[in-house]
């Protein structure tokens, strides 16, 4: 909408010599949009007093800084003049503008249904299109757009006919084209995308041109390229190379990345560095390509952000993960084996650092007064690089400097939470020496076709390049026999298969009795135990451990001063009879009679109030209750927990963040607690990560729903070999005791064990 409200001001009048422009209008077409924000926040200084005709501009700087704490009450006032009657600018009917500033916002943020919901409402207040025929075209784009991200093709596909049968006159003619260019970029169609795009420069080029050197933004020049033509000319580049012209795409991402504004907008730049690099792999020039993926690299690390800021300008999501993945493959096939896992551990660490990017809270009993004024130091850094005037190429590169000394502070006063916002990684040494004398580490990274796994000992690392076409669809057709016909048919076909693919290769560099696994993608779901070589188990030949990263190990520490307090909640009544877990509740009692002194916590004495008040007290913790897996909210996902007049019941992975615990062991005996959100590559983030976070050395989770009288049985003999031997080989004793008793991978393959293992 940048072009778009611009170009709205200037058939208003408001656009001439730029000497007789308002100050915000100046700003706005030369894009500073931090000066927006500051002449309006002066003008304005209290939201209800606000006209309409100045919250367009305030709304519209907070939306391009993506301060959305601000946007968002901003849009409401919004809200609240339009249904006051406050919605004209001279003959101009603002009320669609606040479900547009949502849509895009919502674009930004990856949340596609939210986006179509408010999309549908500025189609609905746009029509009839005669009266706001701009407005209608903006509208139809987004709905078409937001739908086309989330994938809906044939919906998006009907927008697209909608916008193109819109009526539009010149330069509204353009936006259209732009829009429906956007569509079928989200929608994969780069050829139609393209043609929309070349259709624009033969009939819209003159026109466009007069217009800018009307309005004056012909003074803004560099600002006007960055801003308004690069993304189009980015699109046809990467049009032109999924279309197989690879010459001409070489030849425009070369012209973008000659013009120095480019470097200015890292959400874009990194594109144009990644694409330049496929250009170079596919050319053979794995030297060039590793460069190019370095430096998109080393752009995606200097954003905190998780907002997929480009999607609303370039009709598609740039997947940060694969730069890493293509990064890791180039290595790999130049022999460069260490760089090529410090990548893989790097990836991990930066679809942490996504998840969690907006996140301000954690323990405070975890991070020092230091940490947080670091972090909060750090946050307005970031959120300075993001709105500096494109032209000051020397006020960027003073902004990476401080960005980079705050990251070094803040990992020097608080490695563990520097992990989170942050992206850093073990060595390979350090890694290696924290390893058990007995225990191999396997790293899995990659995507599609491409899967490759890292074996690392205490003095090699080998990397084997495996099989990983259709590795995710033989996963969940595993995991759906297991929760569609619980304990019944015969899985082992399918785990034998995936043996041969993921284990089997790896055999002659397994060393020892214990295998520490780092899963990726996909194999987050899957039961390794369970995994079958024609004769034994895994389960059978190896004490397992998992951790989300390698360098998750920093942060293991010793054994707590409370090993023997151990706190039991059971069977949490949650107000629906059909929740209650009878053997849950037999579980931690018969638990507690071979625990003397156990604190027992039962049906409304079970609360998250209890947790968070006295969590700290103990050193072992056991949850046998329902948890609630939230595919599309990875961090609202939790454990249910009785409610009372102080928490809701949900322990959510959010809450986790800033809870305080000093645990050796947390036993999550509940549904589906492993399961946490793949985001487009890797890391999974939910209870294991986040108890990890809160203080957990250890966690036993669950990845299925588990049959709750065997559930039962196994975790009174786990506590019983716990207490006796390391964790690792105490899950493992339990499972195998099982296993005797229940033949079926259903009814004890669902657990494993995240974290320490001694």
């Amino acid at each position: 909408m940048i072009r778009s409200l611009a170009c709205i001001l200037a058939a208003l009048g408001l656009a001439g010599c730029a000497s007789m422009q308002p100050v915000e209008f100046q700003h706005l077409q030369q894009n500073r949009y931090a000066e927006l924000r500051d002449v309006m926040e002066q003008k304005v200084p209290v939201l209800p007093q606000a006209k309409t005709s100045d919250l367009v501009y305030l709304c519209f700087a907070y939306s391009k800084i993506r301060q959305y704490d601000r946007l968002f009450p901003c849009i409401e006032q919004m809200e609240r003049n339009v249904r006051a009657g406050d919605k004209m600018l001279f003959w101009w009917d603002f009320s669609s503008t606040p479900a547009l500033l949502r849509a895009v916002a919502a674009m930004e943020f990856g949340d596609y249904a939210k986006a179509i919901e408010a999309a549908d409402v500025a189609v609905r207040l746009t029509d009839p299109p005669q009266s706001y025929r701009q407005l209608r075209i903006y509208a139809l784009s987004a709905a078409g757009l937001a739908r086309g991200l989330a994938g809906q093709r044939e919906a998006a596909s009907a927008f697209a006919d909608k916008l193109a049968a819109a009526p539009a006159a010149g330069l509204e003619v353009s936006d259209k084209y732009l829009g429906l260019a956007r569509i079928h970029m989200a929608l994969g169609d780069y050829a139609e995308a393209y043609d929309f795009l070349r259709r624009d420069d033969e009939e819209n080029a003159f026109l466009k041109g007069m217009t800018n050197l009307v309005t004056g933004s012909a003074l803004a020049g560099e600002s006007l390229f960055t801003y308004w033509e690069m993304p189009v000319r980015f699109m046809k580049s990467r049009a032109l190379l999924e279309m197989g012209r690879r010459d001409e795409a070489r030849a425009g991402y070369e012209g973008l990345l000659r013009e120095a504004g480019v470097a200015q907008s890292a959400d874009l730049y990194w594109l144009v560095l990644f694409d330049r690099g496929r250009i170079a792999e596919a050319e053979n020039d794995p030297a060039a390509a590793a460069a190019f993926y370095r430096r998109a690299i080393d752009e995606i690390e200097q954003q905190r952000a998780s907002i997929r800021a480009e999607a609303a300008k370039i009709g598609f999501v740039g997947d940060k993960q694969a730069v890493y993945r293509n990064l890791v493959g180039v290595l790999v096939a130049q022999g460069q084996v260490e760089a090529a896992f410090d990548i893989a551990e790097r990836a991990k660490a930066r679809a942490l650092v996504d998840l969690l990017a907006t996140r301000q809270q954690f323990s405070s009993a975890k991070v020092p007064a230091e940490a947080r004024g670091l972090l909060d130091e750090l946050a307005r850094a970031d959120a300075g690089a993001a709105v500096q005037d494109v032209s000051a190429a020397a006020t960027r590169s003073r902004l990476r400097t401080a960005q980079g000394e705050l990251r070094g502070r803040l990992q020097a006063s608080a490695p563990e939470l520097a992990s989170l916002v942050t992206v850093s990684t073990l060595g390979l040494a350090e890694i290696q020496a924290r390893l058990a004398a007995d225990e191999t580490l396997v790293e899995y990274f990659g995507g599609g076709d491409r899967l490759f796994a890292f074996v690392v000992g205490r003095a090699a690392i080998q990397v084997f390049r495996l099989d990983g076409r259709g590795l995710g669809a033989e996963v969940e057709k595993l995991r759906r026999q297991f929760i569609d016909t619980p304990g019944e048919g015969n899985p082992l076909p399918v785990l034998q298969a995936l043996h041969r693919r993921l284990i089997e290769p790896l055999r002659p560099a397994l060393a020892g009795e214990r295998l520490l696994i780092v899963g990726h993608g996909p194999l987050h779901y899957l039961p390794f135990a369970a995994l079958h070589d024609g004769n034994a188990y895994l389960l059978q030949r190896y004490a397992l451990r998992l951790l989300p990263s390698a360098s998750v190990l920093r942060y293991l520490k010793g054994e707590g001063g409370r090993a023997g307090k151990l706190l039991l909640l059971g069977n949490p009544d949650v107000n629906d009879r059909k929740m209650d877990l009878a053997f849950a509740q037999a579980e931690v009692e018969a638990i507690a009679r071979a625990a003397p002194g156990a604190t027992v916590l039962l049906r409304k004495a079970a609360t998250e109030t209890a947790i968070k008040r006295d969590g700290k007290r103990f050193g072992r913790l056991h949850f046998a209750s329902h948890g609630v897996f939230r595919a599309e909210a990875p961090l609202r996902s939790g454990l249910l927990l009785a409610p009372d007049g102080e928490n809701d019941g949900l322990l959510s992975v959010d809450e986790l963040y800033a809870l305080d615990l000093d645990a050796d062991l947390v036993v999550l005996s509940a549904c589906e607690t492993a399961l946490g959100r793949i985001e487009s590559g890797d890391d999974v983030v939910g209870f294991t990560r986040g108890f990890l976070f809160a203080g957990a050395r250890s966690i036993v989770s669950s990845l299925w729903s588990v049959d709750d009288r065997a559930t039962s049985e196994l975790m009174v003999a786990f506590h019983a070999a716990a207490a006796k031997e390391g964790r690792a080989q105490a899950l493992r004793r339990a499972q195998l005791a099982m296993l005797e008793k229940y033949r079926h991978p259903f009814f004890w393959a669902a657990f494993q064990l995240t974290g320490e293992g001694r």
